[in-house]
């Protein structure tokens, strides 16, 4: 029954996702779920499971039809039913490895739950914005305080997590200022008014929340893995363009997903990928 419940709450969250995700990197204030065009969505569409079962992929024709509306399409994209349907999986396999795997307290799998959430918002917001987003930023440094002081009998312990945020900083500012002072030389070289980075100032803000998440010496394997990610993302990244023919030198790629992903497989297999990585 509580596996159902994990799957449930990632389901809701998946929706609650979607909503934030279309409003936080605008600015706006959050908001009920709306379609593209700004039009509320009816309460059987505010999932985008329910949008795409009921067919109210779009507003009504009476608001559809609307000339205001007419020259904007409103139809949701299928990131709404797919972020709700990978969250509810995330939720649930989390649930079972924290609960039956690590042995976690309920409390303490909460906070892991909340962090997949938080996980997922930030790298739909990556991807579709390239940038990070702050808010959920926060709240996973707040979750990571708090169960660090409530939970000290479980690593990490409150000085291991300072620690991992420091190395991480560290270690991928050097990463970011050894790639912008490239990225410039090439710009030069090739004429480009404005230098892209593979790493930006965002990614370094997420990855040392990822060292406060996860501590030290963990960090360090997140780091390995965000690295190894990294390289084969951009490699599949321009293996595609090059098939499609739409591919560009410098051209920048979301490397958030990299990072969380790293971060949430050392979470679940922190003793396995520390010993498989540096045999910590």
């Amino acid at each position: 029954m509580d596996v159902l419940l994990a799957a449930l709450f990632g389901l809701l969250a998946g929706g609650i996702v979607n909503a934030l995700a279309d409003d936080l990197p605008t600015g706006r204030r959050p908001r009920l779920p709306r379609y593209t065009d700004g039009s509320r969505r009816p309460l059987l569409a505010w999932l985008g499971i329910g949008a795409f079962a009921l067919r109210l992929r779009c507003p009504p024709p009476s608001v559809a039809d609307n000339p205001i509306y007419a020259c904007r399409p409103a139809f949701l994209s299928w990131r709404y039913p797919l972020v709700e349907l990978a969250l509810s999986a995330l939720t649930t396999f989390t649930y079972v490895v924290a609960r039956f795997r690590l042995s976690l307290s309920s409390e303490e799998t909460l906070i892991y739950l909340i962090w997949v959430v938080l996980f997922v918002l930030i790298a739909v917001i990556d991807i579709e914005h390239m940038r990070i987003s702050i808010p959920p930023l926060l709240a996973c440094v707040m979750l990571a305080v708090v169960r660090a002081l409530a939970f000290p009998q479980s690593p990490p312990t409150f000085a291991s997590t300072l620690a991992g945020a420091f190395c991480a900083c560290v270690v991928f500012s050097l990463i970011y200022l050894v790639g912008r002072s490239f990225a410039q030389l090439a710009a030069r070289r090739h004429h480009q008014s404005s230098p892209l980075t593979a790493l930006g100032r965002g990614d370094v803000h997420l990855m040392t929340v990822g060292g406060l998440i996860v501590g030290f010496p963990h960090a360090l394997v997140v780091m390995a893995m965000t690295i190894l990610l990294g390289g084969i993302a951009a490699a599949g990244y321009m293996l595609a363009k090059r098939r499609s023919g739409g591919y560009q030198r410098f051209s920048a790629i979301p490397y958030a997903p990299c990072i969380l992903a790293a971060v949430y497989a050392v979470l679940l297999l922190r003793a396995e990928l520390s010993q498989l990585i540096f045999g910590l």
